[in-house]
C-alpha cells in the first residue's frame, strides 16, 4: 500500500538549553547519507548551509557557521557543550550530541524517476476473476515504490484499456520487478474487504512520456489463509477526528502487507496489499468496534517477507487564510504499523492517541488567534490512549497564491518533553500559521542516536491548531 510520509526537517529531542556564554567547546561532526537498496547516497553538503544555533539566556541564538562536503559529512567548530539547534541544509535538529547521525534508510533504489504527464499504460490482461464492484487492480514495483490503483468493469474477466500513469517508472535493466494484483471483493461482517485473487509478476520497463503495453494471463492465488478483521474502528476514528473540531474523516484504511526487506528499521518502501479495506472510494467508513470475522487471502510473495498490519485513518481540515478566496487542506492521520496480527481476542486498535489539552502560550489551541508573538510556547499533556515515545511539532505557513490557501510546511520539530518554544526565526510578520502536534510511538528505537529511524512498530496521532498570527 502506498503511504505518504513527511520527512522530518527540523527536530528537537529535548529541552535543557545551555547558555552560549559557556566556555568549554567542542567540534561537532556528523553525516547526512541515504542508505538505499543500491547503496549509500550522500547529500552534497558543500552547497548547503551547515550551522549551529546556540541558545542564549535571553532566548535568542548565536550562530556558528560550519562546513560540509560532497560526501555527506560536516564539521562545526567551537560549539559549547549542551543543547544546540543544528542546521544541515533545510533540516534542523535540536541535540546535544558531538557526533550527529542524520542518516536515513530507504529500501528503494536511489535512481527512481517520477513519470511525467502523458505517460500511460495500456492493459490487455486476461484470466481475471469476474470483476466485483469493489475490486481494484494494484500496480506496484518494490524497487522504485511505484504504486497506482486502477478500477475495471464489473463482471469482466479481462482488464483492457489505456490509463494515465502518475507514479515511478519501472526499469527491468535495474532489477525492477513489477507486480499486478487483482484484489477481489469479499464481504466480511457486512463490509467489503479486498484480498489478492490474481497476480502477475513483470520484468517491466517504462519510457517516460510514452505508453507501455502490458499483456498477459493473471495467475490465480489460492485463498488458504485467514486474516481476522477484528477492528476497533470507532476508537481509531475518534483519534482521527480529534485532530481539530473542523476535521472531516476521509479514509478508514486497514491492510495486511508483506515487507520486502528488513523491517527492523521500519517502513521505508511501498508494499503490496494482501488484504485491504478502503482501497477505493466505494467502501463505507469502518467506524465501529467489532470482530467482523475472517478475511480469506493468499500470499504469492516469498515466505521470507515478514507480514505487518497497518491502520491509517485520514482526516482533513480546511483553512481559509486572510485575503484568500479558496481554502487549503491540511491532512492528518491516526496511523499505526505492527507485526502483531489481530486475533479474536486482540483487535486492531489505536496504539497511541492524540495529545490532550494542547495550548499556545497558555491560550486556546483550536481557536483562531492573533498577537501570539514570534516565539510562542506550545504545551500539551500526554495522550489518554497509549504511551507516546516523543512528540513532533510542525509549523504550516498558510501562503496565499492567486487567491488559493496553500499550506506550506516551514518547520518540523521533535521533542521528548511536553512543550515546545518555537524559534523566533521561523514565523514572519503578516503571515498566518497552523501548528500540528503529533504523538509518536516508536518503541525500542533510540531516537537520540538515530533520530530519523523508525522500527517495526510505529504509531502516530495528530492535532491541528486554529489559524495563528504573530
Amino acid at each position: 500500500m502506498k503511504r505518504t510520509y513527511i520527512l522530518i526537517s527540523l527536530m528537537v529531542l529535548s529541552f535543557g538549553a545551555t547558555a552560549w556564554t559557556q566556555v568549554t567547546t567542542r567540534t561537532v561532526t556528523g553525516t547526512r547519507i541515504g542508505h538505499y537498496r543500491d547503496g549509500a547516497v550522500p547529500l552534497d553538503l558543500s552547497i548547503r548551509p551547515v550551522e549551529a544555533f546556540v541558545p542564549g539566556i535571553s532566548g535568542g541564538y548565536r550562530e556558528i557557521v560550519g562546513t560540509g562536503t560532497s560526501t555527506g559529512t560536516f564539521t562545526i567548530p567551537d560549539v559549547p557543550y549542551g543543547y544546540y539547534l543544528l542546521r544541515v541544509g533545510g533540516r534542523y535538529l535540536w541535540t546535544k550530541n558531538t557526533n550527529v547521525d542524520e542518516d536515513y534508510d530507504s529500501f528503494l533504489r536511489s535512481t527512481e524517476v517520477l513519470a511525467s504527464p502523458d505517460t500511460t499504460i495500456t492493459f490487455n490482461l486476461r484470466n481475471l476473476r469476474a470483476w466485483g464492484s469493489n475490486d481494484v487492480l494494484e500496480f506496484i514495483d518494490l524497487n522504485t515504490g511505484g504504486f497506482q490503483l486502477f478500477t475495471g468493469t464489473e463482471g469482466e474477466t479481462k482488464f483492457t484499456g489505456t490509463y494515465p500513469y502518475t507514479s515511478y517508472l519501472a526499469d527491468a535493466s535495474q532489477g525492477d520487478v513489477t507486480y499486478l494484483l487483482q484484489l477481489g471483493t469479499q464481504e466480511v461482517g457486512g463490509f467489503p474487504f479486498n484480498a489478492v485473487v490474481r497476480y502477475l509478476p513483470l520484468p517491466l520497463t517504462q519510457l517516460d512520456g510514452a505508453d507501455t503495453s502490458i499483456a498477459g494471463l493473471m495467475l490465480p492465488v489460492a485463498q488458504t489463509q485467514a486474516f481476522r478483521a477484528n477492528v476497533m474502528g470507532s476508537d481509531i476514528a475518534a483519534q482521527a477526528l480529534a485532530a481539530n473540531p473542523g476535521t472531516s474523516l476521509v479514509s478508514t484504511a486497514i491492510a495486511l502487507d508483506p515487507y520486502p526487506g528488513n523491517i527492523n528499521r521500519g517502513w521505508t518502501v511501498s508494499t503490496p496489499d494482501l488484504v485491504g479495506y478502503d482501497l477505493n472510494a466505494d467502501a463505507p467508513f469502518l467506524t465501529l468496534n467489532a470482530d467482523l470475522g475472517d478475511v480469506m487471502y493468499g500470499n504469492p510473495f516469498p515466505a521470507r517477507y515478514p507480514l505487518f498490519v497497518l491502520y491509517q485513518y485520514e482526516g482533513q481540515t480546511s483553512y481559509l487564510a486572510p485575503g484568500a478566496t479558496q481554502s487549503g487542506v491540511v491532512t492528518t492521520y491516526a496511523a499505526g504499523y505492527t507485526t502483531a496480527m489481530p486475533t479474536m481476542t486482540s483487535p486492531i486498535a489505536p496504539m497511541v492517541g492524540t495529545v490532550t489539552n494542547p495550548e499556545i502560550s497558555g491560550g486556546d489551541f483550536f481557536t483562531n488567534r492573533s498577537g501570539i508573538g514570534f516565539s510562542p510556547t506550545l504545551s500539551w499533556i500526554a495522550p489518554n490512549v497509549g504511551t507516546a515515545t516523543l512528540y513532533t511539532v510542525r509549523v504550516w505557513d498558510l501562503i496565499v497564491d492567486a487567491g488559493v490557501t496553500v499550506p506550506t510546511l516551514v518547520a518540523n520539530m521533535q521533542t521528548s518533553a511536553m512543550s515546545m518554544k518555537i524559534p523566533a526565526n521561523i514565523m514572519l510578520a503578516g503571515q498566518t500559521y497552523v501548528f500540528q502536534i503529533t504523538a509518536d510511538y516508536r518503541p525500542n528505537v533510540n531516537v537520540t542516536l538515530r533520530p530519523f529511524q523508525l522500527g517495526p512498530t510505529h504509531a502516530t496521532a495528530d492535532v491541528l491548531s486554529g489559524m495563528m498570527q504573530p
